[in-house]
């Protein structure tokens, strides 16, 4: 519930449930599960994500499908949009409404200027929750470095949030609780489907990231938004498991396949993006090509036994 100090400064009491270091580029999903958690979402973290896929503009970074957030909107009847804004005194109005509210959001912001490994070493997309806000500065809570309450004086909030790395301002509202219990069968369904309304699009842009990429003499490549998808993934699959267990192999299938994932992505930061390091690493991507249609494969075949 929001309070009020004796400076007028409003601040909602957030405690995440979700904390702690997660793989590189999970800070997203994190952040709206402690969202969803706090509307009272159960296992928000091992439920959220029920998207697979993945999306290339060109360039070094593959990304998930971008589809996790408006699935988590339908399958849970969640009020859950994804923003970005054209400036900031935009953003910052919305954020003092937001909060005014009662509405804690999420908020994209350059790791380089928050306490983490990166601080002043790298400038990386990360994502806090935003908890309160006056005239002076936020109230800000990072569930995966520092998960309490720190102020940042308005100044620093606004270079955190305009740097390049928070992506146009990237913001994440919820407004209020699930209105829909999906069963684990219709969770199970759920991923299928989506893997399969999407597979011409997601196939055809992991092979065109591929070809780019063996096209390309050097440099480093990002495959971390494509990683943290299956990070979720497993950890759903994993979870609907525990009352499904024909999804055990399919589990741990997913989990290895997002190791591999993270593997290739490890390995492109540290060979610093050298002709030898890409050569091998496109190789990876290529038997990572081959492993994403075996799980998908036998995904379906899981999905199909459950019957209705």
């Amino acid at each position: 519930m929001p309070h009020t100090d004796h400076t007028h400064r409003l601040d909602i009491d957030l405690i995440p449930a979700h904390t702690g270091t997660t793989p590189f580029g999970t800070c997203y999903q994190q952040c709206v599960a402690n969202l969803a958690a706090w509307y009272g979402l159960p296992d928000a973290e091992d439920v959220l994500v029920t998207t697979w896929g993945f999306g290339w503009d060109g360039g070094s970074v593959l990304r998930d499908g971008d589809r996790w957030v408006t699935a988590a909107a339908r399958l849970y009847g969640l009020p859950l949009r994804e923003r970005r804004f054209g400036s900031y005194e935009e953003l910052r109005a919305l954020e003092k409404a937001e909060l005014a509210a009662g509405r804690p959001l999420a908020a994209a912001v350059d790791a380089y200027w928050l306490p983490s490994e990166y601080e002043g070493v790298e400038h990386l997309a990360h994502c806090v929750l935003l908890t309160g806000r006056d005239a002076d500065g936020v109230t800000i809570v990072d569930p995966m470095n520092r998960p309490e309450p720190v102020r940042y004086p308005e100044e620093r909030w606004r270079t955190l949030r305009s740097a390049d790395a928070a992506d146009g301002f990237r913001t994440f509202l919820l407004s209020g609780g699930p209105t829909r219990k999906p069963s684990a069968h219709d969770l199970a369904r759920a991923v299928s489907e989506d893997r399969r309304t999407h597979h011409e699009r997601d196939t055809a842009a992991l092979a065109a990231y591929i070809e780019a990429c063996d096209a390309a003499e050097a440099g480093t490549l990002d495959v971390s938004g494509a990683a943290a998808e299956r990070h979720f993934l497993g950890r759903l699959l994993r979870h609907l498991a525990d009352e499904l267990p024909q999804l055990e192999p399919v589990a741990v299938e997913a989990a290895s396949l997002t190791r591999r994932w993270y593997l290739v992505h490890t390995l492109s930061r540290e060979s610093g993006g050298s002709p030898e390091g890409r050569r091998r690493l496109v190789r990876m991507l290529r038997d990572l090509q081959g492993r994403e249609e075996r799980l998908a494969a036998h995904v379906d075949e899981a999905v199909a036994a459950l019957g209705a």
